[in-house]
């Protein structure tokens, strides 16, 4: 077990978070090059993100000596994204963070961001009672990209739009995203049809938990479940 303790952020904190992050995000990148190609000056970006977060965003962070917890503010709720461990130890530095989260935040709501690629980190997220809401599966394209956040386009059975990456990464073009519930194989067809022209650079399709059964087309079409959001009550 872990010697370490919790203890609240502070300025001095900063520069150990963006470079701990960095290195999570560092391990991600072989998993989905395209969607999270990163930018050239993600560091510094990131670490002005954190800055605003943790002082006008009101988010609330926590570090032991080798983990880091970020909560950002959800409407009445938290976000869980920015938080890093060693992925073996989520059970000890984790339980820290999450102790230290819950005693300011017990009975809240909480959405924790779990990319599937992290199974640590995802069994944690469950074992604090936390449960599968939604999943994105991911395609991503070949080509030059070069389209623009903001497009609405209207699919068979769903609609989609082209989001810009978060500024830490910088794939070459936006994202086809369809925010579900997807409940027509034919929209996948369709945004496979639709990214390229609109200069994606992939396409997420988001499927809520006990939803419509697209599972099998998404694979055939050669998705991938990319990353997972549980949600529940801090407890």
């Amino acid at each position: 077990m872990t010697t370490s303790t919790a203890r609240p952020l502070v300025d001095d904190d900063l520069d150990w978070v963006v470079a701990a992050l960095g290195r999570r995000r560092a391990a991600l990148v072989p998993h989905a090059p395209v969607f999270w190609r990163p930018a050239p000056d993600a560091a510094a970006r990131h670490r002005e993100h954190l800055t605003h977060l943790l002082g006008d965003g009101g988010a609330l962070g926590w570090r032991t000596d080798d983990a880091v917890l970020v909560a950002a503010r959800l409407g009445d709720g938290w976000l869980v994204d920015d938080a890093a461990a060693p992925d073996d130890r989520w059970d000890d530095e984790g339980a820290l963070l999450w102790e230290a989260f819950s005693g300011e935040c017990r009975g809240s709501s909480v959405r924790f961001v779990c990319p599937t690629y992290e199974t640590g980190r995802a069994a944690f997220a469950r074992g604090v009672g936390l449960a599968v809401s939604e999943s994105w599966w991911l395609r991503e394209l070949d080509g030059p990209g070069g389209g623009g956040p903001g497009v609405r386009v209207a699919l068979p059975g769903a609609a989609a739009r082209t989001v810009a990456a978060p500024p830490v990464y910088a794939p070459p073009g936006p994202v086809l995203f369809l925010p579900g519930p997807v409940g027509d194989g034919r929209a996948v067809s369709a945004a496979l049809g639709e990214a390229p022209g609109l200069g994606c650079s992939a396409v997420v399709v988001n499927q809520p938990a006990g939803g419509p059964g697209l599972l099998d087309v998404l694979r055939r079409a050669g998705f991938r479940r990319h990353c997972d959001y549980l949600t529940g009550t801090v407890a």
